[in-house]
C-alpha cells in the first residue's frame, strides 16, 4: 500500500478506496488531503471533493443535479454537480461507507462580519430567484414539502408521544430519558404554538401561494458551507436541499444568524439585504415566524436518539441538552421578531400571547 493509500485508510477506514475510485470512475488517485470535512483528491482527471453521504441519498443528489441545470441558466448561481459513476449512479459505496464525488471549488472559509451576513443573504436571494419555475421529475416528488407543513408538523407532534413512550418503556431509565421527561412539555408547547400560528396566518394554502417566489431551499447555510472568492460567497454542501418555499430557508438562515451574533441587528440587516434582490410579501414575514417557532433542532435530536438510534447512550443526554439549550436560546428572538419586523419594514404580523415582551408599567 503506497503512502497516499495508507493515509486515506487512516482518515476514512477504507482499505481500498483508490481501487474503488478507479473501478467506479476510471480515475487514478495521485494525492489526497482532508479539507473542511471532505477529502480533496488530486487525480489524473483533475481535482475533486470526496464527501461522505448518508444512506438513501441518491435521489437527493439527483435533485441537486436537476436543480443545477435549471439555476445555471440564470448565470447567477452555480451548484456543484456530482460526478456520475460508470454505472450511472451519483453516489457509490465503499467498503465501509457511501460517498459522492464532486468537482473541487476553490475558495476560503472565513469569519463573517456584518457585511458578510448581508452578502450571504443576498446570495441566498439569488438562488431562490434562480430556482423560480423549476419543475422536478415525478420521481422526486417525495422531496417536495410545499403544502405539507401542517402534515409534517402534525406527524412530528405525534412522534413526541412515541418518544415519551420510548423513554418510559426502555429497559432502564437512562440520564437522557430523565432529561427528556422533564422537557417534554416544553417541546409539546412549542409544537402546538407553531401549528396554531401557521393556521392563524393561512396555513398551507398561503404557503402554496408564495411558491412563485422560488421553488427550492438549501437549508444548511453556515460558515463551513460558504466559500469566499474575494467578496463573493458561494454556497456549497447541497445535500439537505428540498423543494419548498423560500421562507423556510430564510427562517433557517436567520436563526443561524441570531445564534452566531446573539442580536437582532444581523437578522434585520440580512433581511434587508435579501430584499434588495427579492422583496418579501407581507404574509411571508409571518411564515418565517412560524418556522422560527417550530422546534426543529429539538425534534431532530429526539429523532436521532429515540428513532434512528444514531447517538451513543453515553452521549445522548449531552446531545439532547445542547438542542434544548439552543431552542431556549432563541426565545428572545421569538419575543422581539414581530416588533422588529414592524419597526424595520413596516409590516405587522400576529404575535404569540405568551411570547409578548413584558411592558414596563411606567410606560402604560
Amino acid at each position: 500500500m503506497n503512502e497516499t493509500a495508507t493515509r486515506i485508510k487512516e482518515w476514512t477506514d477504507e482499505p481500498r478506496l483508490p481501487q474503488v475510485l478507479d473501478y467506479r470512475y476510471g480515475i487514478q488517485l495521485k494525492d489526497a488531503q482532508p479539507v473542511g470535512g471532505v477529502l480533496k483528491l488530486s487525480t489524473n482527471q483533475g481535482t475533486f471533493a470526496l464527501k461522505r453521504v448518508r444512506d438513501r441519498e441518491e435521489k437527493r443528489w439527483q435533485l441537486v443535479e436537476e436543480l443545477s441545470r435549471h439555476v445555471e441558466r440564470t448565470g447567477e448561481i452555480k451548484i456543484p454537480v456530482p460526478q456520475t459513476t460508470r454505472q450511472g449512479q451519483r453516489t457509490f459505496a465503499g467498503f465501509k461507507r457511501s460517498y459522492v464525488l464532486l468537482p473541487w471549488i476553490e475558495g476560503e472559509h472565513r469569519s463573517w462580519d456584518r457585511e458578510g451576513w448581508r452578502r450571504v443573504a443576498g446570495q441566498l436571494a439569488r438562488f431562490h430567484l434562480a430556482s423560480k419555475g423549476f419543475v422536478a421529475p415525478s420521481s422526486l416528488r417525495g422531496l417536495s414539502h410545499v403544502g405539507e407543513w401542517r402534515k409534517i408538523w402534525t406527524r412530528m407532534e405525534q412522534q413526541v408521544e412515541m418518544f415519551k413512550l420510548a423513554a418510559d418503556l426502555g429497559d432502564e431509565f437512562a440520564p437522557v430519558d430523565r432529561l427528556w421527561m422533564t422537557q417534554c412539555s416544553f417541546a409539546e408547547g412549542m409544537l402546538e404554538t407553531a401549528l396554531r400560528y401557521l393556521e392563524k396566518v393561512g396555513g398551507d394554502t398561503v404557503v402554496e401561494q408564495t411558491r412563485r417566489a422560488g421553488e427550492a431551499c438549501h437549508l444548511n447555510i453556515h460558515r463551513k458551507n460558504v466559500l469566499w472568492q474575494g467578496k463573493t460567497p458561494h454556497l456549497i454542501d447541497w445535500n439537505c436541499t428540498v423543494l419548498d418555499v423560500r421562507t423556510r430557508d430564510l427562517a433557517r438562515y436567520l436563526l443561524y444568524t441570531y445564534g452566531r451574533t446573539g442580536g437582532l441587528e444581523a437578522v434585520t440587516s440580512s433581511l434587508s439585504s435579501y430584499q434588495e434582490y427579492a422583496p418579501l410579501e407581507e404574509v411571508e414575514y409571518a411564515l418565517i415566524y412560524s418556522q422560527l417557532l417550530f422546534p426543529h433542532l429539538l425534534m431532530r435530536s429526539l429523532h436521532n436518539i429515540y428513532q434512528e438510534r444514531k447517538i451513543p447512550g453515553h452521549l445522548a443526554k449531552g446531545h439532547l441538552s445542547a438542542a434544548i439549550n439552543q431552542e431556549e436560546g432563541k426565545l428572545p428572538l421569538l419575543r422581539q421578531f414581530p416588533q422588529a419586523v414592524k419597526q424595520e419594514f413596516g409590516v405587522t404580523i400576529p404575535e404569540v400571547d405568551w411570547l409578548r415582551p413584558k411592558r414596563d408599567p411606567g410606560t402604560e
